[in-house]
């Protein structure tokens, strides 16, 4: 199965490199809203991606960590898909839930299983370290419920994460919520694929501040 996936993602990114070259490259760094620079030949697109700088050197389609780690084959098709779809659309400065944009609403049990489950799990009983772990990933604390954040994943598409924690009574919540303007930067089956790399990265995030041996997910 995992042998398919891979093929299958193989074939979505070769789809993406064609795809994109053949569009309008400087009009979409334009609307994209990335840093890049012209060489001989094609460019060296700059694309800031949670806490990261990633730099994409056309044709030849290399993929650079500012960080020195690997970028995956999904992080370079979610990369591609934002480049070729950005529509340039201004952010609406306000954030609606996944069900509420078009097209999502039916899978949203899909979402809360991938996304807000597991962030729950580890942090539904901890604001402090949920708050920690979207700072150090580049996020901006916010003033809603317990905790929150915003988090720029992309340039133009920013993620915010509030936390209701959870007591002896109740059990903890969680929002994630867009702006309204993500369709028109990334095809509909990448917002979950998107959200679900930020849940991953939060949760790495405080086990490297705390240590797999002192943190751990509390179940409830």
């Amino acid at each position: 199965m995992a042998i398919e996936k891979q093929k299958t993602y193989k074939k979505v990114y070769e789809i993406a490199c064609r795809n994109f070259l053949s569009s309008d490259m400087e009009r979409q760094f334009l609307r994209s809203g990335v840093n890049y620079e012209k060489k001989e030949g094609g460019f060296d697109v700059h694309i800031s991606y949670f806490d990261e700088i990633i730099t994409l050197s056309i044709p030849l389609f290399h993929f650079k960590s500012s960080k020195g780690v690997n970028v995956t084959l999904v992080t370079k098709i979610i990369i591609l898909h934002y480049l070729i779809n950005a529509k340039g659309t201004p952010l609406k400065g306000d954030f609606v839930p996944y069900e509420d944009i078009p097209g999502l609403r039916g899978y949203l049990p899909v979402f809360e299983r991938r996304v807000v489950k597991p962030v729950l799990q580890a942090f539904g009983y901890d604001k402090h370290a949920f708050l920690e772990a979207g700072i150090a990933l580049g996020g901006k604390k916010g003033d809603f419920g317990d905790s929150s954040f915003i988090l720029s994943v992309l340039p133009r598409v920013p993620l915010m994460f509030i936390l209701w924690e959870g007591d002896e009574e109740f059990p903890p919540s969680l929002k994630v919520l867009f702006d309204p303007s993500i369709p028109d930067y990334l095809p509909l089956e990448d917002i979950t694929v998107l959200s679900k790399l930020a849940s991953t990265r939060l949760i790495k995030k405080v086990k490297a501040l705390y240590g797999e041996d002192e943190f751990y997910s509390v179940e409830g």
